[in-house]
């Protein structure tokens, strides 16, 4: 697969489709969102290298060796520090393998990382287009939207209440420059 966004999006088009504009996220915007996962990371493991610690040298100080055994019950803890640890390199790769693409008949959003998949979005059945600038220059443009009922059956109690919930979840182009730009293309070829 090619690197390049054009050629990327070029590959996905379907017969007299005209590509408008591609681009990819910002990769260095993900990167950023994720350093708290890896900061958190990092105090989790020194956490658990000092229990580690403390465990081994009281077991052979006390002579209590079987205590030792309590040094697995750190190895799940340090199996989910390490993804923490992973997760801004991972965002960053996920941003640098997914593709956005406006052509004259629909959306796309391409993503080659891991899964691999190309969601198509048709111009003429937008509902909607929303432009969200971030504070580092970047923008969302948003054109759909997906509403995730939760059910709730039962309270502390044991009660059926049955207590519904509805959260809005947005898709569109993310991370990108020229958000207001990409908007006005959008919407331009939704008419």
């Amino acid at each position: 697969m090619s690197n390049d966004p054009l050629e990327r999006a070029r590959s996905e088009l379907i017969e007299n489709e005209q590509l408008i504009w591609a681009d990819r996220p910002v990769s260095e915007r993900f990167y950023r969102k994720k350093i708290k996962a890896a900061i958190a990371g990092k105090v989790i493991i020194s956490l658990i290298v000092l229990w580690i610690l403390g465990v081994i040298y009281t077991s052979f100080s006390s002579g209590n060796l079987p205590a030792l055994a309590l040094v697995f019950f750190a190895l799940p803890l340090l199996f989910i520090a390490r993804k923490l640890l992973n997760k801004p390199v991972e965002a960053r790769q996920r941003a640098e393998q997914t593709y956005y693409a406006i052509t004259d008949k629909r959306l796309l959003i391409i993503n080659d990382y891991k899964d691999k998949s190309v969601e198509s979005y048709d111009l003429d059945k937008l509902e909607f287009v929303e432009n969200a600038e971030n504070s580092d220059g970047t923008g969302n443009v948003y054109f759909t939207k997906t509403l995730i009922t939760t059910i709730s059956n039962n309270d502390r109690n044991g009660n059926s209440s049955g207590k519904r919930s509805v959260h809005e979840v947005k898709k569109g182009f993310k991370g990108i420059y020229d958000a207001e730009k990409v908007e006005v293309e959008i919407t331009k070829r939704m008419t």
